[in-house]
């Protein structure tokens, strides 16, 4: 009774501290992934881009503004008048030499210019809003790369290890089948089939080596550094997420909220507002009322004070005969009709994206599950095999065949398990709701 507590107390203490660890793992690829997604030059690119949009949506509001103006002059003002009499005489001829001083000021206010402003302001909000949308599509782009470098890094550090196992175990035997065949209980053909499996176990090592040093090489190009353990790097386990019923519930999802459809939809909103600019400014005059107050002295060869002040309404008009408003306009109109069409393909390309998305995690969690299958029926026939093997009915061909099916499953059904992960994630992305939150 004693001995079944004892054990049962020690199964409950190996789950607890794997849970343990499995939480540090989940916490410190958080801790990394949130220091990622404040510090990354694209994201800091996109939240730059941000500012200067909002910046010049303050810009474009002082359109609203009144627009104040101020004018000094100050030098000499030499006047020479030539005038001939009327009664025929001669010519007079008058010169006046001053040194002057003028002080304009000027207050304008926008009356009504036929929305040029409005389209502007609103053109103005709008990449505001593009700016906000394309931020979130970099930092969901930068976390589903980050966590795709953590699961694949960790993957490629479980296979090698795999493989490794394999190696020392398939060397192992074979030192033992060579030390039977010295004792002359054993067969040299046994010996060279295992050299054979060894060859062949030793060149998947390698392999898996490489792929472990580009999985380093991805993670580090992410985080810009190595990872700080890799003995005990595991897979993370993801948080329960809520991902859609069914292929069409994700595309209508990722054709409403996905980042990159939403850039695109900005965007030819801001191309609709270009072309109502174009025609009021090219089409439609610009009523300001303006106010106005001049101090003069000795201006226009006049010696002494003047003062001037004037309030009035002036409607102005500008229209260059090369017919420049026309082809701004149709420039506009061009504008927009191209950023339609590259709205419609977006849509296009997103709604493949979700499909495939969808495909590929039915399909990998459907692999997963069979490999799992095929990685336990392995290691059932090992382990017969070895009794077997014991008893003299198995050769130790058939051994070592088992030992490298079950690595070579085991390796399949991990790597599986790891594709499952990024399928949800990749499904996340593409309907524009990856975050953090996975991880917690």
């Amino acid at each position: 009774m004693g001995k079944t507590l004892n054990f049962k107390a020690a199964l409950l203490g190996g789950v607890l501290f794997v849970a343990t660890m499995n939480a540090a793992q989940a916490a410190d690829l958080l801790d990394d992934v949130t220091a990622l997604l404040a510090s990354h030059e694209r994201i800091r690119a996109a939240e730059a881009d941000l500012a200067a949009a909002a910046a010049n949506e303050d810009v474009a509001r002082g359109g609203y503004y009144p627009t104040v103006s101020a004018t000094v002059n100050y030098g000499n003002e030499t006047i020479a008048t030539h005038a001939q009499q009327t009664n025929g005489a001669a010519q007079t001829h008058t010169t006046t030499s001053y040194q002057f001083n003028e002080t304009d000021l000027s207050v304008s206010q926008l009356l009504y210019d036929f929305g040029s402003t409005d389209a502007q302001v609103d053109s103005a909000g709008l990449t505001v809003s593009q700016s906000r949308a394309t931020l979130e599509q970099t930092r969901q782009a930068i976390l589903l790369e980050a966590l795709s470098a953590q699961f694949n890094l960790a993957s490629a550090k479980r296979v090698l290890d795999y493989q490794q196992k394999s190696e020392d175990s398939i060397k192992r035997q074979t030192e033992l089948e060579n030390a039977r065949v010295e004792r002359g209980s054993g067969f040299s053909t046994d010996v060279l089939q295992a050299k054979t499996q060894l060859a062949g176990a030793q060149a998947a090592r390698v392999r898996a080596d490489g792929a472990l040093k580009k999985s380093l090489n991805r993670y580090r190009a992410v985080f810009g550094k190595l990872p700080d353990d890799m003995s005990g790097l595991e897979l993370p386990k993801l948080a329960n997420v809520a991902l859609p019923g069914s292929e069409e519930d994700l595309v209508d999802t990722a054709l409403d909220q996905n980042p990159q459809v939403v850039v695109a939809a900005i965007a030819a909103q801001i191309a609709d507002q270009a072309v109502k600019q174009s025609f009021a400014d090219g089409y439609r005059p610009v009523v300001n009322a303006v106010a106005e107050q001049k101090w003069k002295d000795s201006v226009a060869g006049t010696k002494g004070q003047k003062n001037e002040t004037v309030m009035k309404v002036e409607a102005s008009f500008d229209f260059n005969m090369g017919w420049t408003a026309a082809n701004t306009l149709k420039a506009s109109k061009s504008g927009h009709s191209a950023a339609t069409s590259r709205l419609k393909d977006t849509r296009d390309q997103i709604e493949e994206q979700a499909r495939n998305a969808w495909q590929a995690l039915e399909t990998t969690k459907a692999n997963a599950e069979f490999l799992k299958n095929q990685a336990n029926i392995a290691s059932e026939f090992l382990e017969l095999a070895r009794k077997e093997r014991k008893l003299g009915q198995r050769s130790l061909i058939d051994v070592l065949s088992g030992e490298t099916s079950l690595i070579n499953a085991q390796a399949a059904a991990d790597r599986a398990e790891t594709d499952v992960a990024i399928a949800v994630l990749t499904v996340l992305n593409v309907m524009g709701k990856l975050d953090t939150s996975v991880l917690q």
